[in-house]
């Protein structure tokens, strides 16, 4: 598949239907440590540098085509380092990943991978290198789009220094599981919303069972937190 270059400036105003407005959590903060797990070509990675600046950002991708984009796109950012692997706990050190493409932004571990694509849906497996999340020490940011895991990776990061969370989710089960994961670590909601499978069930080898389940995303302050300034938008919005 051809790849594009693609340059993008900020800030950038567009016009969208109310449903896309993205949310506005507005927290600022200088001097992070970022996680991004599932950092795709680096476009979460690169906002994120310039988003809260003098940050490190940690960003992690397993799909060897999709991370050869990821370097390229942050070739001469000191500030971010990127690892090709997956985070997923346990001792394997290997796994077997799904991606129809470079740059799919649907790939993820086969292991969960399969709650979302029928058997036989066209793309690849091969073998990834994986990190254990307990491995990883806590970060201020943790943003999390793996298309399944979230949960289980979630559950074994150290969030005793985390103050925001941006995640998205594959299923209700996963949804419950993090929503679980979030309160008992001290974390309130700041944006939790869902959007039903029904409509797009024809498109992309999705599976027909997730008929009557959902997808979306999830942010999440700790509260009580001291590293990030809410900075209330101008004029309510």
């Amino acid at each position: 598949m051809p790849t594009y270059r693609l340059t993008a400036q900020i800030p950038l105003t567009i016009e969208c239907p109310e449903a896309m407005r993205a949310p506005k959590s507005h927290h600022d903060g200088i001097g992070l440590d970022i996680l991004d797990v599932g950092a795709n070509v680096g476009s979460f990675a690169l906002w994120a540098a310039r988003r809260w600046p003098a940050s490190r950002i940690r960003a992690f991708e397993p799909n060897p085509g999709t991370f050869a984009l990821l370097e390229r796109n942050t070739k001469g950012h000191p500030d971010i380092s990127i690892t090709n692997a997956a985070l997923f706990p346990g001792t394997a050190r290997r796994a077997t990943f799904f991606a129809r493409y470079a740059g799919d932004g649907e790939a993820g571990l086969e292991s969960y991978a399969r709650d979302t694509f029928r058997e036989g849906a066209e793309g690849t497996t091969f073998e990834v290198d994986v990190v254990d999340p307990k491995a990883l020490q806590s970060a201020d940011i943790v943003k999390i789009d793996i298309e399944g895991g979230e949960a289980e990776v979630l559950a074994n990061l150290d969030l005793t220094g985390t103050s925001l969370v941006l995640a998205e989710f594959q299923n209700r089960r996963n949804r419950e599981a993090m929503q679980v994961t979030l309160r008992a670590s001290g974390f309130e909601a700041l944006v939790d919303e869902e959007a039903p499978w029904d409509p797009i069930l024809d498109y992309r080898d999705y599976r027909q069972d997730l008929k009557g389940d959902v997808f979306g995303r999830m942010f999440y302050r700790k509260r009580g937190q001291t590293r990030l300034a809410y900075r209330p938008a101008i004029g309510g919005g």
